[in-house]
């Protein structure tokens, strides 16, 4: 039998300085009381008593993987801006909720914190479940996503929303858990850290849209990870960026809640992209930013500059682009380091200014100064371009022929794979080349497809796709739905992509972005744009 904290037990404790749990109830449970007495456990410094107030499965999935935040009292409800600052918190207590719904479907209701605080409006979502004998305190998702259909992979259980379920083919299970292992090598976790993993399993629920994701945790966004839960919540699958941010916790294990987005949001970029984005696509995008002086490395580095300064989809790349280049300075441990000297309470990382965390960085790094330091990152950023580039204009010198149909043709050498597509030099050269046919996707649905092609023609099981016209070129992956390098023509224009005097646009890959998937004669398909 589980043992919860009482009213009556909580108030004892409250005025004696006991802390002690006793079986059953003294007093009518309603959610309002329960969360009543929660608060009072909270503000007497009873966490433990406060914690056996969730739901079983809640906690233990908040602590499946030994994550502990040490700067916030009881992790299974981290995000809530009680637990985070109870202080302050506490003289704002009474009432504690504006309102509770009892949701339409199920034992489950909803209750609504809302204070003004310091002059701000203050507002969390309690959710409660009930068992028929207590009310217990759960997650959003634990009432949203009831019911939906569970598909698992080694290291994955996907709640996938039924209007989303079918894009969960063998494929895609595959290369997530692929990533899972790749990114568990990259930040050294232990073989039997690996094992936890694929025996426990990381919850990720797949929602039909942001709106979805917006019930559940109150944030408009494609996706996010709850630190309390551990679950994952997007409406993309599979989302990289948000399984870095677990994977990251779980190597520290033992660290504190708030870090500068800097290296938070960086280091999910350079190990997972964003978005349906690989990190080698923003790695290009993030030194064509740079170069051309629309994002300042100054501009990112405290927690109001990031979120202020520019949009994500400018300061990831660039916070990225500038993890990897700590990462190739520093290593993956010494980076980890950094990674805690900017962390903190959010009350630290909040406060930490421009002048600290320049300091932390060159301290760090080895530079004499910050312009030494910067001059540094300029000329990894060269070294990108110069070693690294992912994808460029126009064809290869020297190279096999691996296909020439006339409409297309495709040429090979060691390190680049160039399509040359043929054009009558008007302005609605445009296609998409389907290459890779994998049976694993056959008769299956791919998402990324239907946003370009709306449904109007039928996904083919094609891995890879090359789409383009005058302006720009990306080489798609439908198997991970993400687009694993862009050419644009205004961000680097050249004569190389497209000469309509010649008839020809041509652009090349870095070879090992396929995977050893190659073009074949019968194994390809140019359609429509």
């Amino acid at each position: 039998m589980r043992y919860r904290a009482t009213r009556s037990a909580a108030v004892a404790a409250i005025v004696g300085g006991l802390a002690f749990l006793c079986c059953g109830s003294a007093t009518a449970e309603n959610p309002t009381t329960v969360l009543t007495e929660y608060f009072d456990l909270l503000v007497s410094g009873n966490i433990e008593s406060a914690r056996h107030l969730w739901h079983e499965p809640s906690l233990e999935r908040s602590c499946r993987f030994g994550i502990e935040y040490t700067d916030i009292p009881l992790k299974t409800d981290c995000v809530s801006p009680i637990v985070r600052d109870i202080p302050l918190m506490r003289n704002h207590l009474v009432p504690p909720i504006k309102n509770v719904t009892q949701l339409p479907v199920g034992p489950f209701s909803r209750l609504n914190y809302s204070h003004i605080i310091n002059g701000k409006l203050v507002e969390h979502d309690y959710y409660m479940y009930d068992d028929g004998k207590y009310f217990w305190l759960c997650y959003g998702q634990d009432y949203y996503c009831r019911g939906w259909p569970v598909r698992e992979s080694r290291y994955l259980r996907i709640h996938a929303d039924p209007a989303v379920a079918a894009y969960l083919h063998p494929l895609v299970l595959d290369e997530a858990d692929r990533f899972i292992e790749r990114i568990a090598d990259s930040l050294g976790l232990s073989g039997s850290e690996l094992d936890t993993l694929a025996q426990k399993k990381i919850e990720y629920f797949y929602c039909r849209s942001d709106s979805t994701v917006l019930q559940i945790t109150g944030r408009l966004s494609k996706g996010v990870f709850d630190p309390a839960s551990n679950d994952v919540i997007s409406s993309f699958f599979p989302h990289f960026h948000e399984l870095v941010r677990l994977l990251v916790n779980y190597k520290l294990r033992r660290l504190p809640l708030y870090t500068q987005p800097l290296l938070l949001e960086g280091l999910a970029v350079y190990y997972g992209g964003r978005w349906g984005k690989t990190p080698s696509a923003l790695t290009d995008l993030g030194c064509f930013l740079y170069r051309e002086d629309i994002v300042e490395l100054d501009s990112l580095l405290t927690v109001t500059a990031f979120k202020t300064n520019s949009g994500a989809d400018i300061s990831y790349p660039l916070a990225g682009l500038f993890t990897g280049f700590l990462i190739d300075r520093l290593g993956r441990d010494n980076l980890l380091k950094l990674y805690m000297d900017l962390s903190g309470s959010s009350e630290d990382v909040i406060a930490m200014t421009e002048d600290t965390v320049r300091e932390a960085l060159v301290a760090s790094t080895g530079f004499d100064d910050w312009t030494t330091l910067v001059t540094g990152f300029e000329a990894h950023i060269e070294k990108v371009l110069a070693e690294q580039a992912v994808v460029l204009p126009g064809s290869v010198a020297k190279g096999e022929v691996l296909l020439d149909n006339g409409s297309f043709r495709i040429i090979g050498d060691d390190r680049w794979i160039a399509f040359e597509f043929s054009t009558d030099g008007g302005d609605g050269v445009k296609g998409n080349l389907l290459f890779g046919p994998d049976e694993r996707l056959a008769e299956k649905r791919c998402a990324m497809y239907e946003e370009q092609y709306r449904g109007e023609v039928p996904f083919g099981g094609f891995r890879f796709g090359v789409r383009f016209d005058k302006n720009e070129a990306g080489l798609y992956d439908y198997a991970t739905n993400q687009l694993v390098a862009k050419y644009i023509w205004g961000i680097t224009p050249s004569e190389d992509y497209y000469r309509p005097d010649l008839g020809r646009l041509a652009i090349r890959f870095r070879r090992d972005l396929l995977g050893g998937v190659l073009p074949e004669a019968g194994a390809c398909k140019l359609l429509p744009h």
